[in-house]
């Protein structure tokens, strides 16, 4: 009765009717039978006009209140002021909603082309935003149709207002109720909309209906007197080229609350709402018109390409290794990812080569292969690179980089061309002929390691920074991983990231990956780790949703259950949704145009926790012609072209081109280029592979490869000869006849040298050694040249691999059954070389004069004052009367048997003066008198520098002599264009002979320059001995920065030992040590490097008669003891150096230094006035005369080392004026010519004499100021001792 009396309206006796208002006339909009809307300025007014509402009108007209008042002011909603009679009839006040309905909005829609799918699209979103919050408020709405939307454009999209709240229904609990209501008339409802409005309207509309404005309202009344086109379980026509993704959206929301399983309906508009907004994201993806295909008509499932999903940290650190290379510096940096095979590695590395691009960088990819040759993947990267930016066109950066390349590698270039074949086709006009020869067997693969740093230096810049990217470094060979080491340790390397990817699941792999990164830390590189994972539950959901273009909510269920079997391994969910769709559990619905699936199935469905089990297994399912096929291919590698495969098949097993189309499309092969394929996944292959039964396998690879050799022409066989003798050879056990082994013999003697010429050495030694076991015991006899070239090839590759051991087993069998000398000369070289590379320095000089009798050249085994006078006699004959000119006029040498000679000489004359010294002149004498008798030839311009470095040696001093010597070598090795000795040439003549002459300073570049020659030459040898006189001159002579030096001499030390320089790197060793006592570091440079402490290199050195080793680690410690005031232990040094003198051979820079210390050693002993002052006294006054002597030739190098020896003299002889003069002068002379180390020691000296005449306030002036030299040195450990006298004096 309260309902009925009007009263909640405010309608009683003493109202006034609120018919009119002083601010304007209420303008009536729209009138139905019962209900009347009016529209006041921003108002609206809702009025039941039935003459007796009902008491359901009235109350539906309160509820409206109820609701507008229960959901928040922020919601879209009809906004209602007040409940009040209007000309005496119930109504509410709303607020009026701006904008048109959304079937207003549709029908001038389809009169606009540029209302397309986005716009509908961002439509949708306003309206699931506003029912999501009517549900978020507990209202389901109950009442949604396009006459109840009115849409708004607000910053450049839509918002939709819901008028008409009468019908909604409010739920304080959301419960089950509360959901199933949703599903039955909110969702369906929504389904009902969204297919009208992507539609582009439903089409029935009248003309009346085009009439209505935005507040004719739509009750259920009203749409119960429409046709039904709702009805349970119908799906409307979605319209032909709908975009999937939409129509199943659509689709399941108009079959909501019916009773199908909760997985593949939607229970909340928040999921549709994340859903669309997820087609708003990704248009490219999910907007496509469905386009019924092949592949969809017949219900098969196209995977992408390139699936990548989540690792958002793992790019961010991608980025910034990119960004710290191209932009901080150009530094180089490695980056390592490891993760278990299928995890994605090789998909986050393609991360990066968009931002690469966009910074006009490049990417070069190389990949190893446990069935390849891991030593020539990188050649083939950089092939492949080179090839592909000849057709990309950016011709102005490769003009620039060809010009860098030119000026890096220059000549080398014609070497790196045998590897990299593209290269020349990349350096056109630039191509430069090679006039250089390398030095010795070991020649290419030192120059080949070297010129490849070279090359990718030049070939980065800082506005074209590179990646390099190499795959599967689990399978690396350690050559090539050595080469990576070069190449990121170099300092010419720079803007390049490297990035290295290896499995972590096998241990030996990793310890290998954990041991050269390191190694490359150690060397200051900077690095970052990855570790990866499987992927997420939401990733294979977003792969899942973007693969069958599902909405993500409705595949959710099935990303679960993949998630679950596959574990989240990324290899593994792709092969897994393939056989999913193979078994028919995952299939195309033509008649609903959708992706659906077997929920059921799936889940009971078994399989292989392996991921290559589950693909073999899945492999076995398919016809017997593509198993063939893909077993054959699995032999061929991880990329192969067409032709090769086409004559590996069998011809009735399978058509080729139908195979391949067919393995494409199945995932399993991916076409890189025309023709050519590569296996989309490693794992991929092993699963082909394993489809061989394991039995069965090297016949298999025994037919193949006997099928492609018969099948393939002579000319054509080295195109495909290492995939045929690949194939042959792991078969070869199989092999019984005398005839097929030795013809599979000559193949891989065709394939090892074909591997030596591309530098791929590793491989070669394979090949080699394999064809050496297939000869028979007659084969000496039988097949004399095939045996004969297989040893000479074998002993030479295992020498240049550095694998001594099999090399000791081989080598000696050609020397036994060669049939004449000169059959025998190359192994002996081997032999020799062999010898002193493995430390064995006497064997080597024995074999090496043994040869050298049997080529007519008799060295003396005893040598003796004697002969030894006797040779010196010869050598001056030789060389009487003969000017420069004379001597550079020699004919060139032609006998070979007196090359030979020379050259025998020439490889053990260093060794010889480190065992036998006064061997090592009397085998330069030799070679200079063959050089005058016989002709000259290259080896002649070291001859002529060593002979030099023996007339300014202690025995002779004859400075203008060896001087004028050095320069005719000089000149001789330029008019023979001999550019391979020069790092020979430069060693004595920059390093023994110059040194006496010109300042110090003068040659450290020259044997920078040095080391380069014998890179590039391969004369390793002599490369690393440049980089050693460089290293002692620069420190022990010229004071240079002692953590610069530091740095330089660690790279060094591993470049020996990575070219089994032994002697050289124990020598830098030695060297680095001095540098780390100097700074102050209590680690041990023997044992970081050699593993070993210093005294037991010196016993062994001793032991094994390396005197040479001996002499520097005595002059280390002699010079350590002095620095650092241990005067005892200095002179101990010295009488122990005294009995490992170096004779009549050259003299090293640091030698020089020695002798200096050796003087002033005396002279402080000598000041003591014991028994032995007069001994101390003559070693003293001898070093003065002969540094007297020395400066007389370089007053640069020794002025200031002869005053210091001065003020010690007269400091001794109690002349303190002359002595402090002296000093002054010393330290002066130190200052001019930049010797900071001696500057330092002339204060300390001086200091000291003023300490000794008890001047302390003088003597702390001259320590602080050694201080500041040696601090300015870098020798932070003398500062401290420096530091510590000081503080005893205050």
């Amino acid at each position: 009765s309260s309902i009925r009396d009007l009263s909640c309206f405010g309608q009683t006796s003493q109202t006034v009717d609120d018919s009119s208002d002083t601010t304007g006339t209420p303008q009536l909009v729209y009138q139905s039978n019962s209900t009347a809307i009016y529209r006041l300025k921003d108002k609206g007014i809702k009025v039941l006009v039935a003459p007796n509402p009902s008491e359901e009108h009235i109350c539906k007209l309160l509820h409206e209140h109820n609701i507008s008042k229960l959901l928040p002011p922020t919601c879209r909603k009809r906004h209602v002021l007040d409940v009040k009679a209007f000309k005496g009839d119930p109504a509410i006040y709303f607020q009026w909603t701006r904008g048109k309905t959304l079937r207003e909005w549709s029908q001038k829609a389809r009169q606009r082309p540029d209302v397309d799918l986005n716009v509908r699209l961002r439509v949708a979103i306003a309206i699931a935003e506003t029912l999501f919050e009517f549900h978020d408020g507990g209202v389901v709405y109950n009442n949604l149709s396009s006459n109840n939307i009115v849409l708004d454009r607000f910053e450049g999209s839509y918002v939709a207002t819901l008028i008409d709240l009468s019908d909604a229904i409010i739920y304080y609990n959301k419960d089950d109720e509360f959901s199933t209501k949703v599903g039955e008339t909110d969702l369906k409802f929504l389904g009902s909309i969204l297919n009208e409005l992507f539609r582009g309207g439903n089409g029935s509309e009248s003309d009346e209906d085009q009439n209505w404005s935005q507040h004719a309202e739509e009750t259920q009344e009203d749409r119960k007197e429409e046709p039904s086109t709702r009805k349970r379980g119908r799906h409307p026509s979605l319209g032909d080229g709908l975009p999937m993704y939409l129509g199943t959206l659509i689709s399941t929301l108009l079959l909501s609350g019916e009773n199908h399983s909760s997985q593949t309906r939607y229970e909340s508009v928040k999921d549709v709402l994340l859903d669309l907004r997820v087609v708003e994201e990704n248009p490219q993806i999910f907007l496509k018109p469905l386009i019924l295909d092949d592949f969809l008509v017949h219900g098969r499932l196209q995977l992408p390409a390139d699936a990548f999903y989540g690792r958002q940290s793992e790019i961010s650190i991608l980025l910034h290794a990119l960004s710290s290379v191209t932009m901080l510096g150009g530094q180089p940096m490695m980056v390592s990812i490891s993760g278990y095979p299928g995890t994605g590695k090789t998909s986050l590395v393609d991360q990066i080569k968009k931002p690469l691009q966009n910074a006009n960088g490049y990417f070069v990819r190389g990949k190893f292969d446990v069935r390849t040759r891991a030593d020539s993947v990188i050649f083939s990267a950089l092939d492949t690179f080179y090839s592909d930016i000849i057709k990309e066109g950016r011709e102005n950066i490769q003009q620039e980089m060809r010009s860098r390349i030119l000026n890096s590698v220059g000549s080398g270039c014609r070497v790196l061309m045998r590897s990299i074949p593209s290269l020349q086709a990349f350096m056109e006009e630039y191509y430069v002929e090679n006039t250089d020869t390398a030095f010795g067997p070991a020649a290419n693969e030192q120059r080949w390691k070297y010129l490849l740093c070279k090359l990718v230096a030049a070939t980065s810049s800082e506005d074209c920074p590179l990646v390099l990217f190499l795959d599967d470094l689990q399978w690396a060979d350690e050559t090539s991983l050595d080469v990576i080491r070069m190449m990121v340790t170099d300092p010419d390397v720079r803007y390049i990231l490297f990035v290295g990817v290896y499995r972590d699941n096998q241990l030996s792999s990793t310890q290998r990956m954990k041991k050269l990164l390191h190694g490359m830390q150690e060397q200051g590189v900077s690095l970052m780790s990855i570790k990866i994972g499987p992927i997420d539950k939401d990733c294979v959901n977003s792969l899942l949703s973007e693969t069958l273009c599902l909405p993500p909510r409705l595949c959710q269920s099935l990303s679960t259950l993949i998630h679950n079997k596959t574990g989240g391994m990324a290899l593994f969910v792709m092969n897994f949704l393939k056989s999913l769709n193979e078994e028919g559990l995952l299939w195309f619905n033509l008649s609903s145009r959708r992706w659906e699936f077997d929920s059921r199935g799936i889940e009971l469905k078994e399989i292989s926790a392996d991921v290559v089990e589950h693909m073999s297994e899945r492999m076995t399912r398919l016809p017997h012609g593509m198993q063939s096929g893909l077993k054959v291919s699995a032999c061929l590698g991880s990329r192969f072209d067409a032709d090769t495969l086409a004559i590996g098949i069998s011809e009735n097993d399978i058509d080729m081109n139908q195979f391949l189309r067919v393995a494409v499309e199945g995932g399993y092969l991916r076409e890189i280029s025309s023709g050519k394929y590569s296996w989309t996944h490693d794992q991929i292959q092993q699963a082909a592979y394993e489809l061989i039964p394991e039995a069965r396998r090297e016949s298999f690879h025994l037919l193949l490869g006997s099928r492609m050799f018969l099948r393939t022409t002579p000319t054509e066989l080295d195109g495909d000869l290492f995939t045929i003798v690949g194939n042959m050879n792991i078969g070869v056990r199989l092999i019984k006849s005398h005839e097929q082994k030795l013809e599979v013999a000559r193949l891989n003697l065709r394939a090892g040298e074909m591997a030596m010429a591309s530098s791929s050495f590793n491989s070669a030694v394979k090949y080699l050694m394999l064809g050496v076991t297939l000869l028979p015991d007659d084969s000496w006899e039988e097949d004399y040249d095939l045996t004969i070239r297989l040893y000479d090839a074998a002993t030479e590759a295992n020498y240049v691999t550095g694998d001594f051991e099999t090399l000791s087993t081989i080598i000696q069998v050609p020397l036994f059954q060669a049939r004449c000398f000169e059959d025998k000369l190359s192994t002996y070289n081997i032999l020799v070389r062999y010898l002193i590379a493995s430390g064995q320095f006497r064997e080597g000089v024995s074999k090496s004069t043994s040869v050298l009798a049997q080529l007519g050249e008799i060295i003396p085994e005893n040598i003796n004052t004697n002969v030894y006078c006797e040779e010196v006699q010869h050598v001056k004959q030789s060389l009487m009367d003969l000017s420069e000119d004379d001597l550079l006029g020699l004919p060139l040498m032609i006998d070979e048997r007196k090359l030979a000679c020379i050259q025998f000489m020439n490889l053990i004359v260093s060794a010889a003066y480190c065992v036998e010294p006064l061997l090592a002149p009397i085998l330069v004498f030799r070679m200079v008198r063959l050089s005058i008798e016989h002709g000259i030839c290259n080896f002649s311009a070291f001859a002529f520098g060593l002979y030099g470095a023996w007339l300014v040696s202690a025995i002779n001093s004859d400075f203008e002599g060896g001087y004028r010597m050095g320069r005719l070598a000089i000149t001789l090795m330029n008019r023979l264009e001999a550019k391979e000795f020069i790092p020979r040439v430069y060693t004595s003549v920059y390093g023994l002979i110059n040194i006496w002459k010109e300042p110090f300073q003068a040659g450290l570049a020259k044997h920078l320059e040095g080391y380069d020659a014998g890179a590039l030459s391969g004369d390793i040898e002599y490369a690393i001995a440049n980089l050693f006189q460089y290293a002692t001159c620069a420190l022990n002579n010229c004071g240079e920065d002692l953590g610069m030096l530091e740095k330089s001499i660690r790279l060094y030390i591993r470049r020996a030992m990575q070219s089994s320089q032994n002697l050289s790197a124990k020598s830098l060793v030695v060297l680095h040590e001095q540098i780390r006592i100097l700074v102050g570091s209590k680690e041990s440079s023997c044992s970081i490097f050699l593993g070993c402490q210093e005294e037991t290199l010196y016993q062994d050195s001793l032991e094994n008669g390396d005197l040479s080793s001996c002499r520097y680690i005595l002059f280390k410690r002699k010079l350590i003891a002095f620095f650092y005031g241990d005067m005892d232990a200095a002179a101990e040094c010295f009488e122990m150096g005294s009995e490992y003198s170096i004779g009549a051979n050259g003299r090293l820079c640091h030698i020089s230094i020695g002798i200096v210390i050796d003087g002033l050693i005396a002279f402080f002993f000598a000041r003591k006035h014991l028994e032995d002052e007069n001994r101390w006294r003559n070693i003293g006054q001898a070093v003065l005369d002969l540094t007297r002597q020395w400066t007389a030739n370089s007053d640069w190098n020794f002025i200031n080392k002869l005053y210091l020896l001065e003020a010690e003299y007269f400091f001794l002889e109690n002349d303190e004026i002359k002595a402090l003069e002296k000093y002054e002068q010393s330290i002066k002379a130190a200052q001019d010519h930049r010797f900071i180390h001696e500057e330092g020691l002339a204060f300390e000296r001086t200091a000291r004499f003023h300490l000794h005449y008890g001047r302390i306030g003088e003597a702390l002036v001259c320590f602080t100021q050694s201080k500041k030299c040696y601090k300015h040195w870098g020798a932070h450990g003398l500062v401290d001792h420096i530091e510590r006298i000081i503080l005893n004096l205050i």
